[in-house]
């Protein structure tokens, strides 16, 4: 594909972030996705080990460049997102924001993208919730440039946006 033929990247201002932190909130973006059609999605966890990891936000957008995080789980303390046992403040109950999104998530006229959709369709079937249909990035970069590069989303981020994301470190911190 030439130059020309590329879509404008979107930008990366953090003006076009939201936290959403109640139903009325929720519901204008599942209102979105649903005039959309489809939806990025993306899960927060305790672990990269899906067998295990408990869901601490989820992460939606429905156009470049425009999108919401919904924290969940998060604790109150600590320099990271599990300080201690108590639930940190301005965040949607986990059952109100999963019955919201259950049927989002399980309507088959609603596609559902993400990086690595695998993990987070294992991470939403622990809580009964079975995400179809989706589209996966990172496989969709390796069926269309095979061994070519890595298909790690910053990777594929730098590759065809022009971007480099905030690493995860520099985030949580590490530890």
């Amino acid at each position: 594909t030439e130059a020309a033929d590329m879509p404008e990247a979107p930008s990366f201002e953090s003006a076009n972030y939201e936290q959403v932190c109640n139903a009325t909130a929720l519901q204008t973006w599942i209102d979105a996705i649903y005039e959309r059609g489809w939806v990025a999605v993306d899960t927060e966890t305790t672990s990269l080990n899906e067998m295990i990891a408990q869901l601490v936000g989820i992460s939606l957008a429905v156009e470049p460049g425009h999108a919401c995080y919904i924290p969940l789980t998060h604790k109150q303390g600590g320099d990271d997102l599990f300080g201690s046992d108590a639930l940190a403040e301005g965040q949607m109950p986990l059952e109100a924001a999963l019955t919201m999104l259950t049927p989002m998530l399980e309507d088959s006229s609603i596609l559902k993208i993400g990086q690595n959709m695998k993990y987070d369709a294992k991470i939403f079937a622990q809580i009964g919730i079975t995400v179809a249909p989706i589209d996966d990035t990172m496989l969709l970069s390796y069926v269309l440039d095979g061994t070519a590069h890595s298909h790690a989303m910053d990777n594929l981020s730098n590759l065809h946006l022009g971007h480099q994301p905030i690493k995860y470190a520099e985030v949580v911190g590490k530890g």
